[in-house]
């Protein structure tokens, strides 16, 4: 009998190890989700920078690269790696569709280029 419940007091003292490893590792995991918001922002960005890439010129692979610092700057990169990735591609994509029908007159894309005129085009400098 003294074995046996030496081995259940094992158990319940590893079982008690384990359940406050996860109940400290749970709640940190927990916060990291995505902010809307920081999506949103991240969208802005991207869409500003397609737009000015088909309607006006080009970007550097630098220019890109500091775009998309200033991006995560902005938004405090409070998203998901996977769903950063996602943003950006679907933001690229919806102002490229944009363009392609509706032209770089459409105000939704004149939107974008003055926002890039006034908030990236200044840090590019």
């Amino acid at each position: 009998m003294t074995i046996r419940s030496r081995y259940v007091a094992s158990l319940a003292g590893v079982g008690l190890g384990v359940a406050m490893m996860f109940g400290t590792a749970l709640p940190a995991a927990a916060q990291i989700v995505d902010s809307p918001r920081s999506l949103e922002i991240l969208a802005q960005y991207h869409e500003a920078s397609q737009a000015e890439i088909s309607c006006e010129r080009p970007l550097s692979a630098d220019e890109e690269t500091r775009i998309a610092a200033m991006a995560a700057r902005a938004s405090h990169e409070e998203y998901l790696a996977g769903s950063m990735l996602k943003t950006v591609q679907d933001a690229r994509g919806r102002m490229r569709m944009t363009i392609s029908s509706m032209g770089c007159k459409d105000p939704a894309v004149m939107d974008r280029l003055a926002f890039f005129h006034r908030e990236i085009e200044p840090g590019l400098r």
